[in-house]
């Protein structure tokens, strides 16, 4: 069974859909994931859906997601109905905008989707950041909320810690193999100490050490070898040792191997002791022009294009891994900011190369295109697609729309 997965463009944040569907009747969906939704510096779409710049970028950014979630669940076999909704972590970058895409514009707003399960990481107490409201009456009051034509939330919102093994998600006939598993996360909640630990502690560690991470494996191959793809919400390079700890063959690779990387290409992730032990063929990382602090946005020069990007020019020779190609022409590259003299400096375009759309370095980020005015507004955001086993396991197809 292929799966599409659809990195969307939040700019700084995170959301990604996973769309199951049929090989035999390729219109036809079988299951659906929906993993995070929200932003806290919106990045305007390439090719929106509605309006020009009298349009926020927020409000051009949510459009476009929503226009593209209702196309594809209403392919589905059950039309708009989530298998899974995931909400990593308490990080507001991961959830602010879930309820712009789950709820209807009705008043009161009303459910637009079924929701079969949803899943939660660390202490729904922790949610509390802009956003948070639905977030507790989605984990607290979940059969209170509903939609116009029987929509629900069929069952109680689940905390995730640590599984013992990778847990299947989906459920049903005609899976041939394929599925998303949950990893977990490093922490977990513990009770009322979490909680008091998360307000007076460093509240950014411990939210990004509980991101639950999920994986896809694809089918089987001739050789029962898969493909995978490894979601790291805002994993840590904790997390990251954790996972070959717990996990470890099923970080590694057998087919084809794709890393959404950790924290947006911060620093603090993707360490090369886990570039070596993943391998992956291509790199996905979602991100956007914000700099933290007044200082520099997790993408930058001296973390992405002098240390992550040449190691694993390192890792790739060794495995004689081909550089993937993408179907959209190569006016792309990824973007990163400019801290090579220790100050916050302009965000930098580097562009893919390759004029038959190889790819040189496989970074494939949702802040894709040349800055188009020279200030930070001037850059668009893509939605980047990942589509696997589609024509038979273990093949690929990428581009951005």
């Amino acid at each position: 069974m292929p799966v599409e997965v659809v990195f969307f463009n939040v700019g700084q944040g995170d959301c990604t859909l996973l769309w199951f569907y049929d090989r035999k009747n390729k219109n036809v969906g079988t299951h659906a994931v929906l993993i995070d939704c929200g932003s806290t510096e919106p990045l305007r779409p390439l090719n929106p859906v509605v309006g020009t710049q009298t349009f926020s970028a927020k409000d051009q950014m949510v459009a476009r997601i929503k226009t593209k979630l209702d196309k594809y669940l209403g392919r589905l076999r059950d039309p708009y109905v989530l298998d899974c909704l995931i909400v990593t972590h308490p990080d507001e970058d991961h959830f602010n905008l879930l309820e712009h895409v789950l709820l209807s514009e009705l008043d009161p707003p009303q459910l637009k989707y079924t929701i079969r399960q949803v899943l939660y990481g660390l202490h729904p107490l922790d949610y509390r950041e802009r956003g948070g409201d639905f977030l507790w009456t989605l984990f607290h009051h979940w059969n209170q909320i509903g939609g116009p034509s029987g929509q629900k939330i069929e069952n109680p919102p689940r905390q995730v810690t640590m599984p013992s093994s990778p847990a299947p998600l989906l459920q049903g006939t005609g899976l041939l193999g394929a599925n998303v598993y949950m990893l977990g996360g490093v922490l977990g909640p513990e009770g009322p100490n979490d909680v008091a630990k998360y307000e007076t502690g460093p509240k950014e560690a411990i939210a990004n050490a509980s991101s639950l991470v999920t994986m896809i494996r694809g089918e089987p191959d001739a050789f029962q070898h898969r493909q995978k793809v490894l979601l790291m919400a805002d994993a840590v390079t904790l997390n990251e040792r954790y996972l070959v700890g717990t996990a470890d063959s099923w970080c590694r690779r057998e087919n084809n191997l794709w890393l959404k990387i950790g924290h947006h290409g911060s620093v603090t992730s993707t360490a090369n002791a886990w570039l070596d032990h993943t391998t992956p063929d291509g790199l996905f990382v979602s991100t956007g022009p914000k700099a933290f602090g007044g200082k520099t946005a997790t993408c930058t020069q001296s973390n992405v294009t002098q240390r992550l990007v040449p190691h694993w020019r390192g890792v790739r020779p060794r495995l004689t891994l081909p550089d993937p190609r993408i179907k959209t022409p190569p006016n792309w590259g990824y973007v990163v900011q400019d801290d090579s003299r220790g100050t916050r400096g302009p965000f930098v375009h580097i562009p893919a190369t390759d004029p038959n759309a190889h790819v040189t370095d496989p970074l494939f980020s949702s802040m894709a295109v040349p800055n188009t005015n020279g200030t930070a507004t001037g850059w668009r955001g893509v939605d980047w697609h990942l589509l696997l086993d589609d024509a038979a396991p273990g093949s690929f197809e990428i581009w951005f729309e």
